[in-house]
């Protein structure tokens, strides 16, 4: 059964300095009316979609730096009849489902994470993970409409003896969309002694028309997160140094490309994926399982924070920062920016299951939760 890919933007230096010279398009009088400290449900309920069980739960979301308005969310299921990617242009009032494709599938039918280019948000990628029949890779050059797998990606197979469809996680460099890693869910390969039963790290340096194999490390497994440890706004880390989060052998570094690796963590990913944060004043915070992670020196050491639960989220507002534990019912519980130390609950609202990706629309201060078998939500924040 083929797997599917997942994917991570990261904005960044040259990407952010363009970003920040574009003003957002406002958003359109249909969107929905938001409360400050209130969740409000954006899940579409006309897609014969059914959430909430197997064959009904989001992944990741991603926001169209431009056209905040624009909203892409990844849907999947046991069931891949339902799934999709599906976009809105009206802030998540209207969803419609998008990603054509002519290999092996009519659309992406699992999509895991999606993100688009801060400098072209025309230039989207996508992971398809787990199941289903469109596993990889994806590019798409005109806003999600339609999506190709690059040759050199889907070359792999043959040339280096290894799977590489199976994908959890990609990042995109914060300082060029086109430098991009790639994580898996299963093993490269399980019948011979190659990669030890385990996955390592892909590299491309040109949008996926090439790519370098980083191999796996003993000991490593797969299931993987791949961040990097690089925000060029506040001055952090650089293109080489990055960290990989396992579902069994923490979390490891490497300030040099992946040619070496330090194990930074004892303490993995939860199931699904993981992200990263940086606050304002520099200190950096891991989503992880049983606790969260902080780390005040871009990811050599780490204290783990918050309560003992599993989280794939973490994320913050300026302010405040938010994580929602995987299996619910639960409550978003917070913390000071500057503390991340001391944690209490955000509200008394509940979700069935926690939250799988976080993301702020910085333009309009508005905190979007893509939150496995609860849908969408989104949550106007204080300046």
């Amino acid at each position: 059964m083929r797997a599917l890919a997942l994917v991570v933007l990261v904005c960044g230096c040259s990407q952010n300095n363009a970003q920040n010279n574009i003003k957002p398009d406002p958003l359109p009088g249909t969107a929905p009316v938001l409360q400050e400290g209130i969740w409000t449900d954006l899940t579409p309920t006309n897609l014969g979609i059914p959430w909430g069980t197997s064959n009904g739960f989001t992944q990741g979301m991603a926001i169209d730096p431009k056209t905040p308005a624009t909203l892409y969310l990844a849907v999947c299921g046991f069931d891949i009849t339902a799934a999709g990617l599906f976009k809105s242009s009206d802030a998540g009032t209207s969803w419609r489902r998008v990603a054509k494709v002519t290999t092996n599938a009519d659309h992406l039918d699992e999509p895991i994470r999606v993100r688009v280019d801060p400098r072209n948000p025309q230039h989207l990628y996508v992971g398809d993970g787990v199941r289903g029949a469109s596993g990889g890779f994806w590019v798409s050059w005109d806003g999600g409409e339609t999506f190709t797998q690059p040759p050199a990606f889907v070359a792999l197979e043959k040339q280096e003896g290894m799977f590489p469809f199976d994908v959890y996680d990609v990042a995109p460099d914060p300082s060029d969309f086109n430098h991009v890693l790639v994580a898996h869910h299963a093993a490269w390969g399980w019948t011979d002694t190659k990669w030890n039963t385990s996955s390592g790290i892909l590299e491309s340096k040109d949008g996926g028309d090439s790519w370098i194999v980083h191999p796996p490390r003993d000991g490593w497994g797969s299931g993987h997160a791949i961040n990097f440890l690089y925000n060029p706004e506040l001055g952090i880390g650089d293109s080489s140094s990055w960290l990989l989060g396992t579902q069994g052998a923490g979390m490891w570094r490497t300030t040099d490309a992946g040619n070496n690796w330090t194990k930074v963590s004892e303490l993995g990913i939860q199931h699904g994926g993981g992200s990263v944060y940086y606050a304002h004043s520099g200190t950096l915070f891991a989503s992880g399982a049983n606790q969260n992670l902080k780390s005040t020196d871009n990811g050599q050491s780490w204290t783990a924070v918050g309560p003992s639960k599993g989280f794939n989220a973490i994320a913050g507002d300026g302010t405040r920062l938010y994580a929602l534990q995987g299996f619910g019912p639960a409550s978003f519980i917070t913390s000071s920016e500057t503390d991340g130390t001391t944690w209490t609950a955000f509200s008394t609202q509940e979700f069935k299951d926690g939250s799988f990706e976080i993301q702020l629309d910085k333009a309009n201060r508005i905190l979007y939760s893509a939150t496995w078998g609860s849908g969408i939500w989104a949550m106007k924040v204080a300046p």
